[in-house]
């Protein structure tokens, strides 16, 4: 070769390399987001893409490339219906369609590069019009909610199909049902429950379930969830009445309580203890307040704080049992046998009202005997004038209790 050529060859080497370093050069100048955009269709320029439909839009789509002969299968790309899969390495994919109470739906799909793959999963349904007893049921299948009763579900899954039926008051209730593919079936789903019926004597007490007034006896509930409920009576100038009822399905129940029965027992042993001063000789009987609203009726005063009588016993509501001595037809009044206490011999004696007179139906001579329940004021406790009497408490304003007390 001429020795002359060599500058000629050295110069377009020279050439060459100052232009791989402008062209270096060029892209290191290049800001991040210009940077980005350049990665962006290089990426676009060797990927695909996979666009899903089915028909069930809620669906969760998984595209997994199958790996070629001893490769291990690289993570599955998880996705919506809603836009496509991108940035797809080219290839054969598994694409699986997932929604909650139904079975997945499979297919492949080819990926190419730069181009957008369709694939189409149809998940497999029937059709059910259901109904509920009661009405107004929340239907689910899953998590999904698919409306309330009476309804017409357009899809659901082939063979038994197992839905949640949701109603206030209820518990929740699993519904299964066959479902045959291309057709509609139909169904009724019954929510356990019975008639119940709460009556008070007397009427007009407030209904009261969970805290909630439901109404004033008597209350009628042709559609009660079936179970063990707990009630709660309450009316004015009576305590509150707790009861307790089964509701069998398919059955009625009707429970009828007196609200007297709420009362607490008239216990005269256990005032008489809670006032009693034992006699001494060196006590003077003006040391007892006998004067004023604590005195007794018949002015007599012996062994009975009256001050502690009023505050913590007498004017307030007491249920009685027992059996009647003799009875006044012109009074009234009732006379029970008298008993025996730590401290004296006592008695009760009762003032029905007119219509508790008219109830009880006694007579002078034969009411001697008969065992009697009643609810009243306490508005008195005299003690006797000589040693040989008994004290007395008076129940004032009694009505009859027909049953039993709790």
């Amino acid at each position: 070769m001429d020795s002359h050529a060599y500058p000629s060859a050295f110069a377009r080497l020279a050439g060459v390399a100052l232009f791989t370093v402008l062209l270096l050069a060029a892209g290191c100048s290049k800001s991040p987001e210009e940077q980005r955009v350049i990665a962006k269709a290089e990426k676009a320029r060797t990927t695909g893409a996979l666009a899903v439909k089915s028909n069930l839009p809620n669906a969760t789509i998984t595209a997994t490339l199958q790996p070629a002969g001893g490769e291990t299968a690289p993570a599955p790309i998880t996705g919506t219906l809603e836009k496509p899969l991108s940035g797809l390495p080219p290839g054969k994919y598994t694409v699986v369609a997932t929604a909650d109470g139904w079975p997945e739906a499979r297919a492949e799909a080819d990926v190419v590069a730069t181009q957008t793959a369709e694939v189409t999963l149809n998940f497999k349904s029937g059709s059910l019009k259901l109904d509920s007893d009661p009405t107004g049921a929340t239907v689910k299948l899953g998590t999904a909610v698919l409306g309330k009763t009476p309804v017409t579900i357009p899809m659901l899954p082939p063979g038994e199909c197992t839905l949640t039926l949701e109603l206030p008051s209820w518990p929740a209730l699993t519904f299964r049902t066959p479902i045959t593919e291309g057709q509609e079936a139909t169904a009724t789903a019954r929510l356990p429950h019975g008639k119940l019926t709460v009556e008070s004597l007397p009427t007009g007490a407030s209904v009261l379930i969970g805290g909630k007034v439901f109404g004033q006896t008597p209350v009628v509930w042709q559609r009660m969830p079936a179970g063990t409920k707990k009630i709660t009576l309450q009316a004015k100038d009576f305590p509150p009445l707790e009861v307790t009822v089964n509701v069998t399905d398919g059955a009625e129940a009707t429970i009828t309580r007196e609200l007297g029965a709420a009362f607490p027992l008239l216990d005269a042993r256990a005032i008489l203890t809670d006032t009693w001063v034992p006699d001494d000789p060196n006590r003077l009987t003006a040391s007892f307040e006998i004067t004023g609203r604590f005195a007794p009726k018949n002015g007599i005063v012996k062994n009975l704080k009256r001050q502690r009588l009023h505050e913590n016993w007498l004017t307030k509501r007491y249920r009685y049992s027992g059996t009647v001595k003799g009875y006044d037809p012109k009074s009234g009044e009732i006379e029970f046998n008298e008993e025996t206490a730590d401290q004296s011999r006592f008695r009760i004696i009762a003032t029905p009202t007119p219509t508790a007179l008219a109830a009880l139906n006694l007579n002078e001579k034969t009411a001697k005997g008969v065992t009697v329940t009643l609810y009243g004021v306490l508005s008195g406790v005299e003690e006797p004038r000589w040693p040989s009497k008994v004290i007395t408490f008076e129940l004032s304003s009694a009505e009859v209790l027909r049953g039993e007390a709790p």
